[in-house]
């Protein structure tokens, strides 16, 4: 079985620099929140950045969603995705908009 810290890193490995493409809702506001940001702020990203990000991103939207069935990663997930907004309104190619 993995451990939640390496599935966490996995899930979210993609969200330094990649964009979000329409995903599925996660179920965990916080994660929601942060894809629907991310989404509206994509464009603003390199244009030679976009097709693989897409990519990266659905597949942590995936797993973020199946991980948010287990009730012992699920406080992980909500702490994770604040952080990580919280980080990505102060650091990156698009700060400026996700911290609108």
């Amino acid at each position: 079985m993995k451990r939640p810290s390496f599935v966490l890193a996995a899930a979210f490995a993609a969200f330094a620099s990649t964009p979000a493409s329409a995903v599925d809702p996660t179920g965990i506001p916080q994660c929601d929140d942060l894809l629907n940001r991310y989404e509206s702020c994509a464009s603003q990203l390199p244009a030679d950045r976009v097709h693989k990000a897409q990519i990266e991103l659905l597949e942590g939207s995936v797993s973020i969603r199946a991980a948010a069935g287990d009730p012992k990663l699920r406080g992980e997930l909500e702490s994770y995705c604040g952080a990580r907004f919280d980080q990505m309104k102060r650091e990156g190619d698009i700060k400026e908009c996700m911290a609108k």
